[in-house]
């Protein structure tokens, strides 16, 4: 006898309830729950998959009938997930993308690297390696597609279903595979003129008293972390720059309006010319890198072999080569 259907509280759906289901047998339902809940409307995921809205509307009634609880609230306008329907989307989604990895694996052992290959990587580091470069991988994988994000967000790689994120950052969430891709080194700097007004700060607390120029996004914030007594602590900065790109930082602290804390790769041609003077250098944290981040299991694919490689590849010139040394401390 099938269990009454539900519509609030928490929906649990077990290894067994999975495992001996006939519905979760079913692919093609798992599919067509995944882009319904994904594009909102029965009839365009119809129209998407040639087949009836009827048939779409069915099959979610069917796949809610074996589990025993509303996945979707229909009204005329729009279809709203429910907190089971949440649930079960990031089950579907995980399993999914699963079952590709292994089929591209299989598919791929006698075969060169085949398929789409998503990204999604920072915004400002990927416009200056990577996006010059998709090129190459391209002309070296014909039968390789590439789907690139850039974006200052942090995206979940099962939601949007991406094959490879990379990531600045000091640890990784359990349950995901992470491959170092460089070190990633940062630096504090202002102009000549700059520091000719406003003295040169001699140890971190004197940012207290310097317009910092802040770049907003994943990996800086208005704390500065610095390196100091055998470990990391932060200031808390302010300044009258506010930005979510660190090239209009850049142009800002190059006109001496204040000092800013960037990537090493991004400030080394105006510090080599002197534009920039480097300041506060002993107190500069290395405790983070440039990571690739996967899911678990996914890293037999060919096509995500192929894209490591590219993003070593890519990335092997970012960083300034003295003093890589990674200090392990918490940021």
């Amino acid at each position: 006898m099938e269990s009454p259907m539900t519509t609030s509280g928490s929906a649990k759906f077990s290894e067994s309830q999975i495992m001996h289901s006939a519905i979760f047998k079913d692919l093609t339902t798992l599919r067509i729950f995944v882009r319904t809940v994904e594009i909102g409307s029965f009839s365009e995921v119809a129209r998407r998959i040639d087949v009836t809205p009827a048939m779409v509307s069915k099959r979610i009634a069917t796949l809610e009938a074996e589990v025993g609880q509303r996945l979707l609230n229909r009204d005329t306008r729009r279809l709203v997930v429910t907190e089971a329907g949440e649930r079960l989307y990031a089950h579907c989604m995980r399993a999914l993308i699963e079952l590709d990895h292994a089929a591209e694996a299989l598919a791929g052992m006698q075969h060169t690297p085949s398929g789409c290959l998503r990204l999604t990587v920072p915004a400002m580091l990927g416009r200056a390696f990577i996006a010059p470069q998709i090129p190459r991988l391209l002309k070296t994988y014909p039968q390789l597609s590439v789907e690139i994000n850039f974006s200052m967000e942090k995206v979940d790689l099962y939601e949007a279903r991406m094959d490879i994120a990379v990531r600045i950052a000091d640890s990784i969430d359990a349950g995901l595979v992470a491959v170092k891709l460089a070190p990633y080194v940062r630096a504090f700097c202002a102009s000549p003129e700059y520091l000719e007004r406003h003295g040169t700060p001699q140890v971190p607390s004197d940012l207290i008293n310097h317009n910092c120029l802040i770049t907003k996004g994943l990996t800086m914030t208005s704390r500065w972390p610095v390196w100091q007594n055998g470990e990391i602590t932060h200031v808390s900065v302010k300044g009258n720059l506010l930005a979510d790109n660190g090239e209009a930082v850049r142009y800002a602290c190059l006109e001496g309006i204040g000092i800013m804390m960037a990537p090493r790769w991004l400030l080394d041609a105006d510090l080599r010319t002197g534009r920039l003077v480097e300041v506060l250098a002993d107190f500069v944290p290395r405790n983070r890198a440039v990571y690739a981040v996967l899911p678990n299991r996914a890293a037999g694919s060919l096509k995500i072999q192929a894209g490591l490689e590219f993003l070593k590849s890519c990335l092997s010139g970012s960083q300034a080569p003295a003093d890589t040394e990674l200090r392990s401390a918490a940021l």
